[in-house]
């Protein structure tokens, strides 16, 4: 049970630098690109930044799901749960976003890593949206300020 423990940590470890890493990608992009704008952020450029910023972050969620998929395909008391890497990946995915449907499932005592996945994928998501909400908030502070200057 310790080695399924330190694996799971290690696989959410992994997820939460790459997620640190790559918010703080963002962020600086965005600062970037709105100080590029300075005074004159329109609403169709706050909505181009909303569009690629959610679709940035449901990508990355997907490669956060396929981190978890190669690692139980790499397991070989989890593989032959699966058929396919397919099979594995949306195992993955159902279980990252907990919606669980229960139709694959790993039957091993590994299964613990379910529970790990699922953590790791709620706590991700929760930090993509108070991203999200920071961004918006930043944003319509930048209308504020051009509305004020004009």
């Amino acid at each position: 049970m310790f080695k399924i423990l330190i694996i799971g940590f290690l696989i959410v470890a992994f997820n939460v630098v790459l997620q640190a890493a790559a918010s703080m990608y963002w962020l600086d992009k965005t600062k970037s690109v709105l100080n590029k704008w300075q005074n004159n952020v329109t609403h169709l450029r706050m909505f181009r930044i909303l569009i690629l910023s959610f679709l940035y972050l449901t990508f990355l969620h997907i490669i956060h799901a396929f981190v978890w998929a190669f690692s139980i395909d790499l397991l070989p008391k989890t593989s032959v749960d699966f058929n396919t890497f397919g099979d594995t990946f949306y195992y993955s995915i159902v279980t990252f976003t907990t919606l669980g449907y229960g139709d694959m499932t790993i039957s091993s005592e590994w299964r613990m890593l379910s529970g790990f996945e699922a953590i790791n994928g709620i706590m991700l998501i929760g930090w993509s949206t108070a991203l999200m909400y920071s961004l918006i908030q930043g944003l319509y502070r930048s209308i504020g300020k051009v509305d004020q200057a004009s």
